[in-house]
């Protein structure tokens, strides 16, 4: 299978190439321009282009038979670009390609009551799940993969969202009381590459199927930091909207079509994740 990637030198992108390639696939990457994050493999073709670049890789795009979007687009003042996202999709619009989308599932605000199924296409409360719809309404051969807090691997965002100025200035006792969905890269990677062979269609959450508490979470990162004699860095305000979430929710569809994690448990991870972060 010929696999065309956006996203393919970010965090996740990365990954989901690595997990490609090993299952004998060929991967497209699309990158903005070349990097080190894009040495780290002589296999992916590199496709040098700005998302919104059609022109560029239409014709390479085309002789795919699978398109991956992970990529992320932020603009000068850091929000993320909301227009090109859409423009992409609709630019896809009358493709007959798989077409995976990357959503997120920390998009919407949702009570620890209600589990927050696979199967469902949401109001469109946040930008993501509108362009979602519009994917999973534009497409006849589309899926939608939702990342939980994603952790492990290389790169990644976790430890500068939950960085030690941040963990340490909590109050324990004045942490809400939220559930936090978390998902291994090589997990992720692995559900994108189940979706793409078996051309699964439908909404797949990326979790681990854990019931995690937020506490918990925050009181393992302190350990780890504890351990490592880090005991203060800059504070990461992202964290007060994770804390706004709690979220209980199902990895049942993505079982049903093969596909296990196997990484369990963050608390057991936590100090081989963090060691691994900062790896080149």
């Amino acid at each position: 299978m010929r696999v065309f990637l956006t996203g393919a030198s970010g965090y996740v992108g990365r990954h989901v190439a690595i997990e490609l390639l090993s299952r004998g696939h060929n991967v497209v990457g699309l990158a903005r321009r070349h990097s080190e994050r894009t040495k780290y493999s002589s296999i992916v073709e590199w496709c040098i282009a700005d998302l919104a670049e059609f022109n560029k890789y239409q014709a390479v795009l085309e002789d795919c038979d699978c398109v991956i979007h992970c990529a992320m687009d932020y603009s000068d003042a850091g929000s993320e670009n909301v227009e090109l996202d859409e423009r992409f999709i609709e630019h896809l619009s009358g493709s007959s390609q798989h077409v995976i989308y990357t959503g997120n599932l920390f998009s919407t605000r949702r009570d620890a009551t209600s589990r927050f199924l696979e199967t469902q296409e949401l109001d469109p409360i946040n930008w993501r799940f509108k362009n979602e719809n519009l994917v999973l309404r534009s497409f006849k051969n589309r899926a939608v993969i939702r990342l939980g807090f994603v952790y492990g691997g290389t790169g990644g965002y976790l430890w500068d969202i939950l960085s030690a100025g941040t963990v340490f200035g909590m109050i324990p006792d004045e942490i809400p009381s939220v559930l936090w969905p978390m998902i291994h890269i090589r997990d992720a990677a692995s559900l994108y590459g189940t979706v793409a062979e078996s051309r699964a269609t439908g909404v797949f959450h990326a979790y681990d199927g854990l019931l995690n508490r937020a506490s918990e979470i925050i009181e393992s990162v302190k350990s780890v930091y504890k351990d490592s004699g880090i005991l203060d860095s800059d504070p990461h305000d992202y964290v007060d909207g994770l804390l706004r979430n709690s979220i209980q929710t199902t990895n049942e569809r993505s079982t049903s079509i093969g596909w296990y994690p196997r990484f369990s448990n963050f608390n057991d991870q936590a100090s081989q994740s963090f060691r691994e972060s900062s790896v080149d």
